[in-house]
Protein backbone atom coordinates (compact mmCIF):
# COMPACT_ATOMS: atom_id res chain seq x y z
CA UNK A 1 0.00 0.00 0.00
CA UNK A 2 1.71 3.41 -1.46
CA UNK A 3 2.12 6.04 2.04
CA UNK A 4 0.77 3.58 4.56
CA UNK A 5 -2.02 3.06 5.99
CA UNK A 6 -4.85 5.59 5.90
CA UNK A 7 -5.66 7.09 9.48
CA UNK A 8 -8.96 8.37 10.15
CA UNK A 9 -8.00 9.92 13.33
CA UNK A 10 -6.48 8.87 16.72
CA UNK A 11 -7.91 8.56 20.66
CA UNK A 12 -6.69 10.36 22.84
CA UNK A 13 -2.97 8.86 22.66
CA UNK A 14 -0.55 7.38 20.06
CA UNK A 15 -0.77 3.97 21.03
CA UNK A 16 -4.47 4.05 20.24
CA UNK A 17 -5.49 4.06 16.23
CA UNK A 18 -8.73 4.63 14.43
CA UNK A 19 -8.27 2.92 11.17
CA UNK A 20 -10.12 2.69 7.77
CA UNK A 21 -12.71 -0.78 8.45
CA UNK A 22 -10.84 -3.76 6.90
CA UNK A 23 -7.50 -2.81 7.42
CA UNK A 24 -6.94 -3.46 10.85
CA UNK A 25 -7.58 -6.91 12.74
CA UNK A 26 -7.51 -8.00 16.66
CA UNK A 27 -4.52 -10.44 16.31
CA UNK A 28 -6.00 -12.10 19.56
CA UNK A 29 -10.01 -12.79 18.16
CA UNK A 30 -9.35 -11.76 14.59
CA UNK A 31 -11.78 -9.01 14.24
CA UNK A 32 -11.76 -5.86 13.14
CA UNK A 33 -14.60 -4.68 15.05
CA UNK A 34 -14.52 -1.36 17.23
CA UNK A 35 -11.35 0.18 15.42
CA UNK A 36 -11.25 2.39 17.92
CA UNK A 37 -10.72 0.19 20.25
CA UNK A 38 -7.58 -1.60 18.15
CA UNK A 39 -3.84 -0.57 20.27
CA UNK A 40 -0.92 -0.68 18.23
CA UNK A 41 2.18 -2.19 19.82
CA UNK A 42 5.08 0.95 19.05
CA UNK A 43 7.82 -2.16 19.03
CA UNK A 44 6.03 -4.97 16.72
CA UNK A 45 3.26 -3.15 15.84
CA UNK A 46 0.41 -6.46 16.84
CA UNK A 47 -3.13 -4.96 17.02
CA UNK A 48 -5.34 -6.34 20.14
CA UNK A 49 -8.58 -4.54 20.93
CA UNK A 50 -7.83 -3.16 24.44
CA UNK A 51 -10.85 -5.98 26.17
CA UNK A 52 -8.68 -8.82 24.14
CA UNK A 53 -5.43 -8.09 25.55
CA UNK A 54 -3.84 -10.65 27.71
CA UNK A 55 -3.19 -8.08 30.37
CA UNK A 56 -6.05 -6.44 30.78
CA UNK A 57 -5.86 -2.59 31.11
CA UNK A 58 -8.67 -0.18 31.20
CA UNK A 59 -6.19 2.94 30.15
CA UNK A 60 -3.56 2.74 26.95
CA UNK A 61 -0.56 4.61 28.05
CA UNK A 62 0.86 6.42 25.05
CA UNK A 63 3.46 4.38 24.16
CA UNK A 64 1.85 0.48 24.56
CA UNK A 65 3.56 -2.59 24.39
CA UNK A 66 1.93 -6.06 23.90
CA UNK A 67 2.18 -9.02 26.23
CA UNK A 68 4.55 -10.92 23.87
CA UNK A 69 7.19 -7.63 23.74
CA UNK A 70 6.80 -6.91 27.51
CA UNK A 71 7.23 -10.37 28.35
CA UNK A 72 10.86 -10.66 25.98
CA UNK A 73 11.97 -6.94 27.36
CA UNK A 74 11.57 -8.20 31.06
CA UNK A 75 13.14 -11.53 30.13
CA UNK A 76 16.87 -12.16 31.96
CA UNK A 77 19.65 -11.41 29.70
CA UNK A 78 21.54 -14.46 28.33
CA UNK A 79 24.91 -14.62 29.40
Amino acid sequence: MAGGPNVAGLVENDAISVIMEGEVVCEICGSGSAPHLIANCARCNAHEHWYCMRVLTFLIPRIWFCYRCQHEANRAPRS
